[in-house]
């Protein structure tokens, strides 16, 4: 079981890596763990271990689109927090849960658990929703991306994050919000 101190150094641990990697939007961590405790309820399952691992996902990244460090960054976060689950006391098959949930949120690893599951729907799920396309769209000129290629940008991930929703839930609800979304975006070009 993950305690509430543990999820509070996640947090802390995300946020100076944030600050640090320069990236990514820190809304949209917080749009995956509010949605993450939202399905963890739903599913039944334990929402501290899904809000460590929604904390910890991305502690690697990079500003750069396409980049060696962003194209690999839930390998290299896996990585990067085996050494604080450890520090932090967590136990072997939660370790195993977290690091298999990092690894598996962009559905390049098989996930092997409901939470794992979980876990990627609320990753992916914040793209598929109006508040995250415009938070990227903010951050993406914020980085210096053109306009049109942002809305594209945020076109293509929207889409490609919707192909790895499992959970019916956030699918039904994905698809009533893309329409929504799509059409906002075409007044936008």
């Amino acid at each position: 079981m993950i305690s509430a101190a543990t999820l509070g150094k996640a947090k802390k641990l995300m946020c100076q890596q944030t600050k640090k990697n320069g990236a990514p939007a820190w809304l949209l961590t917080e749009l995956a763990v509010a949605k993450g405790e939202q399905l963890a309820k739903i599913y039944k399952v334990d929402k501290n271990l899904v809000k460590v691992s929604l904390y910890l996902a991305h502690t690697v990244f990079d500003k750069k689109i396409g980049g060696r460090i962003q194209s690999n960054h839930y390998n290299l976060s896996a990585k990067f927090v085996k050494p604080y689950l450890n520090q932090w006391r967590v136990n072997a098959k939660d370790q195993q849960t977290i690091i298999n949930a990092i690894e598996a949120h962009h559905g390049k690893v098989k996930t092997k658990s409901l939470i794992a599951e979980v876990v990627k729907n609320a990753e992916c799920f914040k793209f598929v929703t109006l508040e995250g396309c415009l938070i990227l769209l903010h951050e993406m000129g914020r980085r210096g991306y053109p306009f049109d290629y942002s809305i594209e940008y945020v076109i293509k991930k929207m889409k490609d994050k919707n192909k790895l929703l499992t959970l019916k839930d956030c699918k039904v609800e994905a698809d009533k919000n893309i329409k929504i979304i799509l059409s906002i975006f075409a007044c936008l070009n």
